[in-house]
């Protein structure tokens, strides 16, 4: 079995006894660490190849040897730190180490601007020094030791958006999106009697189209905002963010569909229609409204809805309709399961989005919303930023919201007061 002290090993490293004797605590210590190695790694092997307990022993003995040589050795080397340290506060604790230049040394270097200023010539005289200070007589206008400051910013509340977690996305490459939809449908099948003229049915096929539309926001910060307080960079990015998804969101409910506007589902929603419950309701509610709206969508041969959008207060109210004007018990048909509200297993999403008094019902698993360019953050130089020592942070979202033609009955809108009136008994 090879030799495995210590000389040895420095003899295969090429490192003489003198040459080891003269290296820094550091070094000493890392070629301890080395050979460590080394002897686990000969441990290892002489337990494989069947060695004695004596071999062992033996090598185990040397590996003792080296850990406590190379302890010796790190507490020299956190010796010969503490003393660097202690050296190094000593001299920075004296004013010639605080004092980066005296004011004297910069009035020097600056007597030719200084001159300037007295011949009334328009320059800029600055510099910075670094004296002593002591905290009661060269502190003012703050705190020291620094205040704690809770990461983040308490941002102003704002909506939550839902809307866009529950319609129909995707991506597109192009700026404008098409479908092809049935129109003025004329004929329908049936019996047909023996030699007679089979029955037919026409339509037209129309195409559609919906424009990619923009939505963007900005705000101005200064530079030390970015640099003094990097967090800032962050919130404000999320607030950007916050700010401009809330706007899509708008869009994607009531967007106009001209003018650089998103087609909103509102917009194009079918109108509440109380059809054969007109005036046929008694002691009409809100939960009655509700009801015959998304019956309205079941009479137009489309799957029952998933959802109901409704103003907070709209909601609350209707967590506290009773059956009638005598009866003081709740509906039954509403329900509250891991918090969600729901009516005939319909779910309730109450948000602010909606203005109060007013509802949407539908199946929004036909509502579309393809985004061309994803929520982009950018920081640049905008106008006179540079003079002013500001930036400008930019987000911006490239998308098209769309209900395809025939699908737009499975979505009803109204307002509950009129739509109330539209029910009840006369």
């Amino acid at each position: 079995m090879k030799n495995l002290n210590f000389a040895a090993f420095l003899e295969t490293k090429n490192i003489s006894k003198e040459s080891f004797a003269s290296k820094t605590s550091e070094e000493s210590a890392e070629l301890y660490a080395h050979y460590l190695t080394d002897i686990a790694k000969s441990i290892e092997e002489a337990v494989s190849n069947g060695a004695t307990k004596e071999e062992i022993k033996s090598i185990q003995e040397e590996q003792t040897k080296a850990m406590a040589d190379r302890s010796a050795k790190m507490d020299k080397v956190v010796m010969e730190q503490g003393k660097a340290i202690k050296s190094l506060m000593e001299k920075m604790n004296t004013p010639e180490a605080t004092m980066e230049k005296s004011v004297l040394d910069h009035l020097k270097e600056n007597s030719s601007k200084i001159e300037a200023l007295k011949n009334g010539e328009k320059v800029n005289v600055r510099f910075t020094t670094k004296a002593n200070m002591s905290l009661s007589g060269n502190v003012s206008g703050g705190n020291v030791p620094q205040a704690l400051r809770i990461d983040g910013v308490n941002n102003i509340t704002t909506r939550a958006p839902r809307l866009l977690e529950i319609v129909s996305t995707g991506t597109i490459d192009s700026n404008l999106v098409e479908w092809v939809y049935q129109s003025n449908k004329t004929g329908a099948a049936g019996v047909t009697g023996e030699g007679a003229i089979k029955n037919q049915i026409a339509f037209d096929l129309v195409v559609a189209s919906q424009k990619v539309e923009k939505v963007t926001a900005f705000i101005k910060v200064t530079d030390e905002m970015l640099g003094d307080a990097s967090y800032m960079a962050s919130e404000i990015n999320n607030e950007l963010t916050r700010e401009v998804v809330k706007a899509a969101e708008a869009q994607v409910y009531s967007g106009s569909g001209a003018a650089n506007q998103l087609s909103g589902i509102k917009t194009t929603a079918t109108t509440f229609s109380a059809g054969a419950f007109s005036l046929a309701v008694d002691n009409a509610n809100e939960v009655d409204v509700l009801v015959v709206a998304m019956n309205q969508i079941l009479l137009a041969e489309h799957d029952p809805a998933n959802y109901i959008l409704m103003n907070p207060s709209d909601v609350t109210k209707l967590k506290m309709i009773k059956v009638s004007a005598t009866d003081r018990r709740y509906v039954e048909r509403l329900a509250m399961v891991a918090g969600e509200l729901s009516l005939d297993g319909t779910a309730i999403i109450p948000t602010t989005l909606v203005a109060q008094g007013e509802y949407l019902v539908g199946n929004f698993a036909l509502a579309n919303v393809l985004v061309k360019d994803g929520l982009q953050i950018e920081i640049g130089l905008d106008a006179d930023d540079f003079t002013r020592n500001l930036k400008t942070i930019r987000a911006e979202w490239r998308a098209v919201a769309f209900v395809k033609n025939n699908s737009r009955t499975a979505f009803v809108t109204g307002v509950f007061t009129a739509d109330k009136a539209a029910l009840e008994t006369a």
